[in-house]
């Protein structure tokens, strides 16, 4: 990004750049691992968009750059990404039953009941992703 930078690539041409090259790698299959993540990784993640910001605008403080260009953090983005997946997860078993039940056959994923709570004894574990998304 310096490179283009240097280069006089204007800067909204930069901000597309980082949104559609640069942070997808940073968020790259995140449903699986965020909720795992510790708070000085979380921290590091989000040190590289700061980093990657100011490259872009220049000095102004990082929270005024989200506002001004309407950029979450990476800790939102991660939390609005699992949501989504979990959703499309629930509608594609819900469509696969309702489908299932037209033709007159069983549905191989049961019921549309609530699902429990399910309690593990460990963090890592009721942070993974089936089940902590069953839990909330």
């Amino acid at each position: 990004m310096r490179q283009l930078r240097k280069a006089g690539v204007s800067q909204d041409d930069l901000m597309f750049y980082y949104q559609s090259a640069v942070r997808p790698v940073l968020e790259y299959a995140c449903p699986c691992w965020h909720l795992n993540l510790t708070k000085e990784l979380a921290k590091q993640l989000e040190d590289v968009q700061r980093r990657a910001l100011h490259g872009i605008v220049g000095n102004i403080a990082y929270d005024e750059i989200r506002c001004a260009h309407n950029i979450p953090s990476l800790a939102e983005r991660r939390l609005e990404l699992n949501r989504t997946f979990y959703h499309r997860i629930i509608r594609q078993l819900e469509r696969t039953q309702v489908s299932s039940a037209s033709q007159a056959r069983p549905s191989t994923y049961g019921s549309t009941r609530e699902y429990s709570t399910i309690y593990a004894r460990t963090n890592r574990y009721k942070n993974s992703l089936i089940i902590y998304e069953l839990n909330h």
